[in-house]
């Protein structure tokens, strides 16, 4: 009889961010920066989708996009958010572009 239990996988976490970018410029600065340092990858991350609304419902605020990555597991978004080189060399190239709000949501 085997005694182990199986081992339960944990629940995918998606980080959110609602942006109203104001300079457009040093966003796009940001965007190629995260892209070209794989750091979405490296934490097992990807997106699923990113944008603004394709149609605007109840209160949706002008202007806003949506970007929704999902990561294996909440520990690997919060891996991510965390990272030094996120925090100290692509994250401050944000700065000044708009207003964001980011979350991390665990998943079913």
């Amino acid at each position: 009889m085997n005694d182990q239990q199986p081992e339960i996988s944990p629940r995918p976490a998606f980080l959110l961010v609602t942006a109203k970018v104001t300079d457009a410029g040093r966003m796009g600065g940001y965007a190629r920066a995260l892209a070209a340092s794989g750091l979405y990858a490296r934490h097992g991350g990807h997106y699923l989708f990113l944008g603004k609304a394709a149609v605007p419902l109840e209160d949706w605020p002008d202007g806003t996009s949506i970007v929704c990555a999902q990561f294996p597991s909440r520990a690997a978004a919060e891996a991510f958010w965390a990272d030094a080189q996120y925090q100290d060399e692509v994250k401050p190239l944000r700065a000044g572009a708009g207003e964001f709000h980011v979350a991390i949501f665990e998943g079913l």
